[in-house]
């Protein structure tokens, strides 16, 4: 169903879209979507942005109660990338709190920033605050929030003006917040305009997860990212930490060691193995020797994030190339301005994981390399079975 949005800016008639969704559930069955509204100035401009997380309770046939907040004027910041979680940890004291973190872009020490906004009454209600630092920049991007075994809440995000992944976390559901730490220094700023998506840019943002399980890496925590490796590709670097993130490993690259770019990757760690999935694009197919040509791929770590299974596994069952067009339109349906876009998705439980990720297959090549019919990118998954 089409998500509703609000009504035009009070004495405007901007055109109105949402972006950015992401999706949690709570333990009663509410399906939570998060999203931004963003208000075009009948096509001269942003009038301004809105976040927006609505609620449904059947099954998300419905969504009759939706919190619009943190509007901010196109002049001022951008509300943007918002990612939404919720705590269905059964010991937890704030169970079935729902966090959602985003960036007010562009911001100075008066605003802008990393912002999350907490719901502790199943949606209903809202309390937004900063994560980082009051005397940073606010120059933050591709915040992610995730929530540990005991309702310990992280969120960490991606300072391009420091050029570091940065880290916080609150224990008592939000309210109050540590210091920001540094997960890791880190090459690139803010985007690598990698062969494959050199229109857009591969953005540089953390995909994080604590491990929920029983296991012998109980609580520990995760975050990946995209940067360049020592022979100038766009790869995925992880660390972890075992002291809720006081301190963190030494950041090691995990896919295989191969002459290809990686990028757009997400994280997830199976809450009852706590086996440590990742999934991204990978350039390592490419048949054009340039790099254009991407596949989805997926690893996993089964000795908390030492090892990674090698090689990969190949996910997709078609290369995807956007770049051929050279971003000259029309040429077929898709936006090659855009190309892969920014994130794709994965989720684990007891040893079977979902990626899912968007490519262009059925977009039918001309011998010029432009497409010949009007199929845009669409939106892919498979079901990933690597056992327990």
């Amino acid at each position: 169903m089409d998500l509703p949005l609000p009504p035009p800016l009070s004495g405007s008639n901007d055109t109105r879209f949402g972006s950015d969704p992401s999706l949690a559930f709570d333990t009663q069955g509410n399906v939570f979507y998060g999203y931004i509204v963003v208000f075009f100035a009948n096509g001269s401009g942003i009038n301004g942005t809105e976040m927006a997380v609505a609620r449904s309770s059947d099954g998300g046939q419905t969504y009759p109660e939706v919190s619009l907040f943190s509007f901010q004027s196109g002049q001022n910041h951008f509300n943007d990338k918002p990612i939404i979680t919720a705590d269905i940890n059964p010991g937890s004291s704030f169970r079935d709190n729902v966090y959602i973190a985003w960036d007010a872009a562009s911001g100075g020490s008066t605003g802008g920033g990393i912002r999350l906004a907490r719901f502790t009454d199943h949606g209903l209600s809202f309390t937004s605050t900063r994560v980082d630092s009051p005397s940073g920049p606010g120059q933050g991007i591709g915040a992610v929030p995730f929530v540990g075994p005991n309702g310990e809440l992280y969120v960490a995000w991606n300072d391009f003006k420091a050029n570091n992944i940065f880290f916080n976390r609150s224990f008592d559901g939000g309210v109050t917040w540590g210091q920001q730490n540094v997960v890791a220094p880190k090459k690139v700023p803010f985007e690598i305009l990698l062969p494959a998506e050199s229109f857009r840019g591969a953005l540089i943002y953390p995909a994080c997860d604590a491990d929920r399980s029983n296991g012998p890496h109980r609580r520990r925590l995760y975050c990946s990212w995209l940067d360049q490796n020592s022979a100038g590709f766009g790869d995925i670097f992880l660390s972890f930490s075992d002291d809720q993130g006081s301190t963190w490993s030494v950041p090691q690259t995990v896919p295989d060691p191969l002459p290809a770019d990686r990028f757009n990757h997400w994280l997830s760690v199976d809450p009852v193995t706590g086996d440590v999935n990742l999934s991204f694009y990978d350039t390592r197919n490419d048949t054009t020797g340039q790099r254009f040509q991407t596949d989805v791929y997926f690893t996993q770590s089964k000795d908390g994030g030492v090892t990674f299974l090698s090689p990969n596994m190949r996910v997709t069952t078609a290369r995807s190339n956007e770049h051929d067009c050279n971003g000259i339109f029309p040429c077929g349906a898709i936006d090659y301005g855009n190309q892969q876009g920014d994130y794709e998705g994965l989720v684990s439980f007891n040893g079977v994981s979902h990626p899912v990720w968007t490519d262009s297959r059925r977009q039918l090549q001309s011998s010029s390399g432009c497409s010949t019919n009007l199929l845009m990118e669409e939106v892919f998954s498979a079901t990933v079975k690597t056992g327990n």
